[in-house]
């Protein structure tokens, strides 16, 4: 989870565009997205099952939905990605289907609940305007790329001096590094999981037996090494780019890194359910998360835009300018239980 002055920082932003974003909604309506507040507001709310953002992030969304749309209530639950991935299934296999839409940073979710027959058809009207490589990302209409959170390094200012900072993925390897690394689990976060696979692609496994001789702290989620650098309980952390870059951005002793050899970009993605309790709240919330007010929130909490109507934010390289790294979906998929496997035997959790 990110820190509690991170929460603050996210809240504070989330005030001052709630306050600037609620005077001309009704003028700002199209006609299609009119009517499908209409039919929303008879449903009355919306459930949200995420993974892809922290929780005080989500709870932003969340905040700004409703004050766009009176009348239709946005729920939020926010969980590490094989736990919202789980509680998902049960639901499925219950007939007993809780969430409208589901956010993750793990496709491969998104092709088992394809297959499943647990996805809802439907092509957002605000996607015309999407960044062309993100909408290339994502799935016709099954599911849209709804957040851009490629993983880097993040270094402790304080502790680690710009000249002895890691330059690239390899440099983890470093002995001096031995107890002062912060890395995620791929057993329970998707995006941890793509990272895996991804760098045991480029490095074989190897990289990982000797990420282990420097006794890593593991957490559950992807962002609970953001706290720990912060804190100086940890020199260096694998996280989200723009974790990194929104902690420097609040003057916290932090400096984002950038691999020399790119960033791992695991697709953070949005599906509506096919059972759908709120069928017409869950499509106007997915128009919700691509539309430009969104994008702006993106941008001012230092997360990337996904539309091209809407600026890189200030102190950050455009998405055209940083080198990124993805690793097929059907790749990860094939190879994601047998390094699930291979982590827990290597890392001992």
């Amino acid at each position: 989870m990110a820190s509690g002055r991170v929460g603050r920082a996210v809240a504070a932003v989330g005030a001052l565009l709630l306050l600037a974003g609620t005077a001309t909604q009704a003028q700002q309506m199209t006609g299609h997205e009119s009517k499908l507040y209409e039919a929303a507001k008879k449903e009355g709310s919306i459930i949200w099952y995420v993974s892809q953002t922290t929780t005080e992030f989500a709870d932003l969304g969340c905040q700004q939905f409703n004050a766009r749309y009176p009348g239709v209530t946005c729920n939020a639950v926010r969980a590490s990605g094989q736990v919202v991935m789980q509680r998902l299934m049960q639901e499925v296999k219950a007939n007993a289907v809780q969430a409208d839409v589901m956010s993750t940073n793990d496709d491969g979710q998104m092709v088992i609940l394809d297959k499943a027959k647990q996805l809802a058809e439907y092509t957002p009207e605000n996607q015309r305007d999407m960044v062309p490589s993100l909408l290339k990302a994502g799935n016709g209409g099954k599911w849209s790329i709804t957040s851009v959170a490629p993983l880097g390094l993040m270094a402790n200012s304080k502790l680690v001096p710009p000249a002895e900072a890691p330059k690239d993925w390899n440099d983890l390897l470093d002995p001096k590094w031995k107890g002062q690394l912060a890395i995620g689990h791929p057993g329970f976060s998707g995006s941890v999981g793509v990272w895996v696979v991804t760098m045991k692609k480029l490095y074989g496994w190897d990289y990982f037996e000797k990420l282990a001789k420097n006794a890593p702290q593991v957490g559950r989620s992807i962002a609970d090494g953001v706290s720990l650098v912060e804190s100086g309980e940890r020199k260096i952390a694998v996280v989200p780019m723009p974790l990194a870059e929104g902690s420097k951005q609040q003057g916290r002793p932090t400096t984002p890194v950038y691999p020399a050899s790119g960033l791992i970009l695991p697709p953070g993605v949005t599906g509506i359910m096919a059972k759908a309790p709120h069928p017409s709240a869950a499509r106007l919330f997915l128009e919700f998360l691509l539309s430009k007010e969104y994008s702006e929130t993106l941008r001012k909490t230092a997360r990337w835009p996904l539309r091209t109507d809407v600026e890189a934010p200030e102190g950050m390289p455009g998405l055209d300018a940083v080198k990124l790294i993805s690793t097929p979906t059907e790749e990860v998929m094939e190879q994601l239980k047998e390094i699930q496997r291979q982590f827990r035997d290597t890392f001992g959790i």
